[in-house]
């Protein structure tokens, strides 16, 4: 006999093998013991979770002749028929290339016949959400009001696609992803059947891998065992499905948080050696990041299996707010890899930033409740001012405000030393500014410091930064191209963006720092970049232009002045008008 794949030999035969979907077997199993099964029935669910399986057991339970209470007992002709594939009776159309009407059409009309041998022909569907429009209508009727020796029986991973007439006339059973633990408790069962030695912390990983699927997880199971010798190890398993074992993603976890760049950058020569994708790598890690605080936030989880100890011992190593960082910075640099050429450079740049940047820690509270530094910006983060209305608007504000104060006056000191010594001479402190208030000095400190050659100098590059831009991200670009430099310092560019959308998603991190890295390289000096929406510009424009009353005076004193200094003061008469 031909060699038969895990998966098919270990396919479930009764409905007490039926791993992980406990509703769907204590229902069909009290309908068949009840004699109230139904004429159709809906099997939805995740590839792999057992739908078909549950679909061929139940053609077997209402043919079988020596039930053994509602489990069909493999032995009799009709079990070992259907068993086979040879009886006529029970027929599995794939629908994904049975899709149109006239296929359908036939259906109906062999559904009319008697059975040739057993007591109901049952029509197993699979992938029927892959059916036609027509076709769904051409079976409406007949699955509605089918003859009493027919039975209808739907499965699809995409239930949303099937017309609602359909489901309507249909049992729905919604399969769930098995849970990691009876994956590994079958796969226990498998190996000690099949001979196979392996470790837990193999079968836990596997079972992870699947992501709910037995099938899955059978066919990893068999892949594995061919590759290992002799045992099954975690290591195999890792090398087969292209990742990491768990016991270097843990390591390196613990060398990030401790900030050992070296180890963090030996480690990833070695997997990249061994082959190791950026993306899985990322993955991976991504995945142990999360069981690490799974286990720093309560007391374990079940779903860590034997390297439970390992992790609780990284957990120790690692902050909540650290955790949380580099979740953040990962999940970012795995949604960007796709587009970037170079993903191994993406992933160290990623990693040495988590290992070197330490998130900030709570501070101390002061005499009023308050904590200190509480709209403090970190230096260097670029962040804008205001972006949404209410408290989040004032809260970016005093963060563009901190920011700000560093730029220096046209004098030569610190905007924010004078800004400091007037709120010091000041005899009572004075209410908090309004959010509007507080981008109007802003800009105003920013507006005193302004130096139109860099201004000159970046309006000339924008072209060049907008390129720089779009290879490397063309969203960024997207966003960017709503944006207009306005004003400019030493250091600081002021970006109007008409958009608010635009304005807030160029200030994201991971955008912010692409933005300010290509407006140094264009401007050939470090530049940061504060985003502005446009009607805050253009309000800041209207109160800086002076009145037209105030204008013409101003001209008049000119005017005169300059009578004065061609003619003389002597010769010059000044006759006040009303």
């Amino acid at each position: 006999m031909s060699y038969q794949a895990i998966y098919r030999a270990w396919r479930p035969q009764t409905f007490s093998d039926l791993v992980g979907q406990p509703h769907v077997r204590q229902t069909l199993t009290n309908a068949i013991l009840r004699g109230q099964v139904a004429h159709a029935y809906l099997f939805c669910g995740p590839r792999g979770t057992g739908k078909t399986s549950a679909a061929k057991v139940l053609a077997k339970a209402v043919n079988c002749e020596t039930l053994a209470g509602a489990d069909p007992c493999n032995h009799c002709e009709a079990c070992e028929s259907i068993n086979q594939g040879t009886n006529v009776d029970v027929e599995e159309i794939d629908a994904a290339s049975n899709r149109g009407v006239d296929e359908i059409r036939q259906l109906r009309d062999k559904v009319q016949y008697a059975p040739a041998s057993l007591r109901r022909k049952v029509y197993i569907v699979d992938e029927v959400h892959m059916l036609t429009t027509e076709a769904f209508n051409a079976l409406l009727k007949t699955l509605e009001e089918p003859p009493a020796h027919t039975l209808f029986v739907l499965a699809t991973t995409e239930p949303h696609k099937i017309p609602a007439t359909i489901i309507s006339r249909c049992q729905r059973f919604d399969f769930r992803r098995i849970e990691p633990e009876a994956i590994v408790e079958r796969l226990s069962e498998v190996c000690g059947k099949e001979g196979w030695q392996a470790e837990p912390e193999a079968l836990w990983r596997i079972a992870h891998a699947a992501d709910g699927g037995l099938r899955d997880a059978l066919g990893l199971l068999e892949q594995t065992a061919a590759f290992a010798d002799g045992t099954i190890r975690a290591a195999d398993a890792a090398h087969v499905m292209g990742g990491v074992e768990t016991e270097g993603l843990l390591s390196l976890v613990t060398a990030l948080a401790q900030g050992d760049v070296a180890k963090v950058l030996a480690d990833l020569a070695e997997w990249y050696r061994a082959g190791k994708d950026p993306g899985r790598i990322v993955h991976d890690l991504l995945q142990t990041l999360r069981d690490v605080f799974v286990v720093k936030l309560s007391a374990g989880d079940a779903q860590m299996g034997p390297l439970l100890g390992a992790y609780q011992q990284a957990a120790a190593v690692c902050s909540q707010a650290w955790l949380l960082a580099a979740v953040k910075k990962l999940g970012e640099t795995y949604t960007s890899m796709r587009y970037v050429e170079q993903p191994r450079l993406a992933l160290e740049a990623a990693l040495l930033t988590v290992a070197t940047e330490r998130p900030p820690q709570a501070a101390p509270e002061r005499s009023d409740g308050t904590q200190a530094g509480t709209n403090r910006p970190r230096p260097g983060t670029g962040r804008s001012f205001a972006a949404d209305a209410g408290d989040a608007a004032a809260e970016r504000a005093d963060e563009f405000t901190g920011r700000a104060t560093a730029a220096p006056a046209a004098d030569g000191s610190a905007a924010g030393d004078t800004a400091a010594r007037g709120a010091d001479s000041a005899p009572a402190p004075r209410r908090p500014a309004s959010g509007h208030s507080r981008k109007m000095q802003v800009l105003k400190q920013l507006a005193a410091a302004a130096n139109a050659d860099v201004l000159a100098r970046v309006q000339a590059a924008w072209p060049d930064v907008l390129q720089w831009v779009r290879g490397q991200q063309i969203q960024a670009h997207a966003w960017l191209m709503g944006g207009e430099p306005v004003l400019a310092t030493e250091d600081t560019v002021v970006i109007a963006f008409a958009s608010r959308i635009h304005r807030d998603a160029v200030m994201k991190p991971n955008v912010r720092t692409l933005i300010e890295q290509a407006l140094s390289e264009g401007c050939g000096a470090p530049l940061r970049f504060l985003a502005l929406h446009r009607p805050d510009w253009e309000a800041f424009s209207a109160e800086r232009k002076p009145h037209p009353a105030q204008a013409a005076e101003d001209d008049g004193e000119s005017l005169v002045a300059k009578a004065v200094e061609v003619f003389g003061q002597d010769v010059v008469e000044i006759i006040d008008g009303e």
